[in-house]
C-alpha cells in the first residue's frame, strides 16, 4: 500500500509543479515575445541497488525533471510606433543580461518594445539595454527621435542628414535551448553568439507571447483538478491501509 501512496504523493508533486509554471506563463502572457514553459514529464521506476528484496525497484515515481520551452514564435501585430520591432522566428536581440563574476553578460530576448531610457541609451520594455555589435549601448543625443531600419540601423535626423548610431546586435538563435533561459525571462547561453548580418526586423510591429490567457488557464484549471485527484487518492489509500491493519489486528 505504501507504494501506491508514494507514486500518488510524487504526482501531486509534479502536479504542483506544474502549477507553478502555468502561472508563470498566465502572468507573462501579455509580455511581448514571451516563450511559455511546459513540463517535462515522465514515469519512471526508482533504483534502489541496496535493496535486496527488490521492494524498491517496484516503487513507481511520477516525474517531472526539466522545463522545455517551445520554439514557435508569437502572432505580430501591427502597432505603428516606430520603436517597435518584429524578429524574424529564428532571430533573436542582444541585451545587457545579468552581472555574473563581475561582469555584465549578453543575453538575448525577442522582447521588441524599444524606447529611449533615463540614461539616453536604448532599452526594451522591460529595462534591458540593447547592444550592438561590439556589445557597447547605442547612445541616442538628446531631443532626437531614433528612426529602426529593415537591417536594425539605427539613425536620427541631424542638421546635416540622418546620422547612424548603430546597428542593433540581432544573432541567430537556432541554437538556443530551453537549458539556456534564466529565471527573468532572458535566455543565456555559455558563450556570446554572433552578429547575423543577414538578419532583418519588422519595424511599427510586435510579436505577442506564444500563448494566450485562455489557453494558460485551461491549462491550471485541467492541473488543479489534477491535483485534487492526487490528494484524494492518497487520502483513500491511507484509509484502506488503517482498514487494511485493523483487521489484521482482529486476526490476530
Amino acid at each position: 500500500m505504501d507504494r501506491a501512496i508514494y507514486t500518488a504523493l510524487t504526482g501531486l508533486s509534479a502536479r504542483a509543479r506544474e502549477s507553478l509554471v502555468t502561472a508563470n506563463n498566465l502572468a507573462n502572457a501579455q509580455v511581448p515575445g514571451f516563450r511559455r514553459d511546459v513540463v517535462a514529464q515522465e514515469g519512471r521506476y526508482l533504483a534502489a541497488r541496496a535493496a535486496a528484496d527488490g521492494a524498491w525497484g517496484a516503487r513507481a515515481q511520477v516525474g517531472s525533471p526539466s522545463l522545455a520551452t517551445p520554439q514557435q514564435p508569437g502572432k505580430i501585430a501591427a502597432t505603428s510606433r516606430e520603436l517597435d520591432i518584429a524578429l524574424s522566428a529564428r532571430h533573436w536581440l542582444a541585451v545587457q543580461g545579468p552581472v555574473i563574476g563581475g561582469e555584465v553578460r549578453e543575453a538575448y530576448s525577442r522582447r521588441g518594445d524599444l524606447m529611449v531610457n533615463s540614461a539616453g541609451v536604448l532599452a526594451n520594455g522591460d529595462g534591458r539595454v540593447v547592444v550592438n555589435a561590439a556589445g557597447a549601448p547605442i547612445s541616442v543625443p538628446p531631443g532626437t527621435q531614433p528612426v529602426i531600419g529593415r537591417d536594425g540601423t539605427v539613425s536620427v535626423q541631424g542638421a546635416d542628414g540622418p546620422q547612424i548610431l548603430g546597428r542593433l546586435k540581432l544573432v541567430d538563435g537556432s541554437s538556443l535551448a530551453s537549458r539556456d533561459k534564466a529565471g527573468d525571462g532572458l535566455f543565456l547561453p555559455p558563450d556570446a553568439l554572433p552578429a547575423d548580418p543577414a538578419a532583418v526586423v519588422e519595424t511599427g510591429a510586435l510579436e505577442g507571447a506564444n500563448l494566450t490567457a485562455a489557453e494558460a488557464l485551461v491549462q491550471l484549471v485541467e492541473e488543479q483538478r489534477g491535483f485534487e485527484v492526487n490528494a484524494r487518492l492518497i487520502k483513500l489509500l491511507g484509509e484502506m491501509d488503517e482498514q487494511g491493519a485493523r483487521l489484521m489486528g482482529l486476526n490476530g
